[in-house]
């Protein structure tokens, strides 16, 4: 520690000796020593960092407390917004799947009807025009199994192969007049089934229709959720982090302040 000097007083003049006086004037032991202003001095400049850092504290800590209600009731609404999408855009993948099987389905019996019709000898007549309808049905079919598209555009291919095979079932309604081919009962029992399954693929995609804006109107949410997340969510954590700073600090010093204020007390005792 450093010495601090005393100021410098008046001298006092020279007395007279009195050889009266019985007793002699002796030092006294009331003088503060240097060594203690010191101590003192480091005392109060501790106790100045802790102010401070608490100071700090009590600054961070109340736009803290208002800031981390807003950031968790941020996170709830953007993590329910995104789990009510993310639910509907399951429920999409399956009805996709869904009429994506039914597609494949009608197909498959839409081929074994094309064969039996071919294969009786009154489809002569009508060859070229059911060659035509066929191959515009088996084109239609691919592109609707293996091309990505937006609903309106599936919807109007749908509608194209269901005019086709309404076209078909006419002919095969004109050559049943003149025919008493067995195979024509199982020809309109396919074409029966094939109808049904297009019409539950339709429900599918209807209801993907209906679902399709709620899911938008979510994720719309979401969004909009997660930008005023982020707006706040990095002076959020700077905050938390300068909070923790502060801490550590505070209970740095005042334990240091409690070490000093110990040791000087043990030196009192000890002088």
């Amino acid at each position: 520690m450093i010495d601090i000097p005393e100021e410098p007083g008046k001298p006092e003049e020279p007395k007279e000796p009195n050889n009266d006086d019985k007793t002699t004037e002796q030092p006294s032991d009331a003088r503060i020593s240097s060594k203690s202003i010191n101590t003192w001095d480091e005392l109060a400049l501790v106790n100045a960092v802790i102010a401070k850092h608490k100071r700090m504290l009590d600054a961070y800590r109340g736009e803290f407390e208002v800031l981390d209600p807003k950031v968790s009731e941020l996170k709830g609404q953007s993590g329910d917004e995104r789990g009510e999408r993310d639910k509907i855009n399951e429920h999409v993948a399956e009805l996709k799947d869904n009429r994506q099987m039914l597609y494949h389905q009608a197909k498959q019996r839409r081929i074994e009807m094309f064969d039996l019709i071919n294969a009786s000898q009154s489809a002569r007549k009508h060859e070229q025009e059911m060659a035509r309808l066929q191959k515009d049905i088996e084109t239609l079919d691919w592109k609707l199994q293996t091309t990505v598209m937006g609903i309106r555009k599936e919807r109007e291919i749908v509608e194209k192969i269901k005019k086709l095979s309404k076209r078909i079932d006419e002919i095969h309604e004109i050559r049943s007049d003149d025919s008493d081919n067995t195979s024509d009962g199982t020809v309109k029992h396919i074409s029966a089934e094939i109808e049904n399954m297009i019409e539950d693929a339709d429900k599918c995609h209807n209801e993907i229709v209906s679902v399709a804006d709620q899911s938008q109107g979510h994720h719309e949410s979401f969004v909009e959720y997660a930008e005023q997340l982020k707006e706040v969510r990095g002076r959020h954590i700077w905050l938390k982090n300068r909070i923790s700073s502060h801490v550590a600090a505070v209970d740095y010093w005042e334990g240091t302040l409690n070490a000093m204020t110990a040791q000087d007390a043990g030196g009192e005792q000890n002088d």
